[in-house]
């Protein structure tokens, strides 16, 4: 190991440090934060937390109107009247602060819609009142979610203390596949090494299969960091990274990358070749079996959506699935796209009316069928998911079963009414 090598997030914090020291794992600092992303509790550290530390009329300024972004996501359109107020109290308070990126009248996932809009860019730090922020390492940005406090300091200074995170290099090789295998990968890393393998640390993955890999994929596998304990979950720059960004930005950036013989806490190597499809059985994303192992599981909903799997990608492979076929009879498959941009040009390629015409509900962009807004449970029931988490009571009843499984999985379960290994239903793969 070079005494001066360093690892991305080391790399990173060293950028932003504001007394510009080189700094290493384990080390504290205060850092120059580049974007800040409030989502829809934007009116706590915008307007609640202010009046609650004496500013009566809420914050009276914000650090820099211009890298502030506010994406009312959860509750668009609102629900309730309570909601409703909510998020008129948030338009005022943009509105007062002069914040320019604000997005409340289209529908979507502040993740998505930061990636759709260029909001955040290669070796960047960016903070997110939503713990999924962590996304943003697709595109080779340093992503962390913090809390609402932490959050409202932010905003008022642009500032904020991190403790540079230890690093574990993921080893991806083997070949694409025709059909997306993101969520496989991370379930199938979370069996194996248990569902905080990468607890306070930062995950930077490279491998012969990285460059394969698309931005969605990228994104599934970021956003999916948290779910294993991560800090920040990053990936190189590189062309396709580029050929996202062009057309979305045009400011400049810095690529992250790490130094040769930095430093790691450890190292996972996984080839996807040997890797079977997996789900994570209830209750608890670290909860991984083979789908052979529940295979003939009776499901009542299947979904695909939420900032892991709501990507063009993940509903192409479900219109596939579906193609001239039928949605098995009683079984409920919802899909929400991230975004307004992923819905667009779903429907554009035809994957909507394949979708329809199959018998599945394309509903809203947003984060709904994570949340859930849409798609409770009943006691007894049982879905099969490509979301986020499935933990007891996620989806309504604290008697509903949730497994979580990838997007090919989730559209072929749903065709046969019970989990089932997709390659049993669906030829060629």
């Amino acid at each position: 190991m070079s005494a001066a090598a360093q690892t991305m997030a080391e790399k990173l914090l060293t950028r932003h440090n504001l007394t510009a020291k080189p700094v290493r794992a384990g080390d504290f600092l205060e850092a120059r934060i580049d974007g800040a992303m409030c989502h829809y509790h934007a009116s706590d550290p915008l307007h609640e937390m202010a009046v609650q530390s004496g500013f009566k009329e809420g914050l009276p300024r914000v650090w820099d109107p211009d890298r502030i972004f506010v994406l009312v996501d959860h509750h668009q359109p609102a629900l309730s009247q309570k909601l409703a107020d909510e998020n008129a109290l948030i338009r005022r308070e943009v509105g007062r602060l002069g914040i320019r990126c604000f997005h409340d009248a289209e529908p979507g996932i502040s993740h998505q819609m930061m990636a759709d809009y260029g909001l955040m860019r290669p070796g960047e730090l960016v903070v997110g009142n939503d713990s999924h922020t962590i996304s943003y390492g697709a595109l080779n940005a340093g992503g962390t979610g913090i809390s609402r406090a932490d959050m409202f300091y932010v905003l008022l200074y642009g500032e904020l203390w991190f403790q540079v995170p230890p690093s574990i290099k993921v080893v991806l090789d083997g070949r694409q596949p025709k059909y997306p295998i993101a969520k496989d990968i991370i379930l199938y890393l979370a069996g194996q090494y248990g569902d905080d393998f990468a607890g306070s640390m930062s995950i930077e993955y490279s491998g012969s299969l990285v460059p394969k890999l698309s931005i969605d994929s990228r994104m599934c596998l970021s956003a999916h960091g948290v779910e294993v304990g991560a800090k920040f979950a990053m990936f190189p720059e590189d062309e396709k990274t580029r050929a996202f960004l062009r057309g979305r930005t045009d400011k400049s950036y810095e690529p992250l990358a790490p130094d040769p013989g930095a430093e790691y806490e450890k190292e996972i190597r996984l080839n996807v070749d040997e890797m079977p499809f997996v789900v994570a059985k209830p209750h608890q994303f670290g909860n991984v079996a083979p789908v052979d192992e529940v295979a003939g599981t009776k499901i009542h909903q299947a979904q695909i959506g939420s900032c892991a799997n709501g990507r063009y990608e993940d509903i192409e492979i479900a219109a596939r699935v579906l193609a001239g076929r039928k949605v098995a009879k009683g079984v409920r498959f919802i899909i929400s796209p991230a975004s307004q941009q992923v819905y667009l040009r779903c429907v554009k390629a035809g994957l909507v009316e394949t979708l329809l015409e199959a018998g599945a509900q394309v509903v809203t962009p947003g984060c709904g069928v994570c949340q859930p807004r849409v798609g409770f449970m009943s006691d007894g029931e049982v879905c099969i998911t490509a979301t986020t988490r499935n933990f007891k009571g996620r989806k309504g009843s604290l008697n509903a079963e949730i497994y979580l499984g990838g997007p090919l999985t989730v559209a072929a379960a749903a065709l046969a009414g019970e989990i089932v290994n997709p390659r049993k239903v669906i030829h060629g793969l």
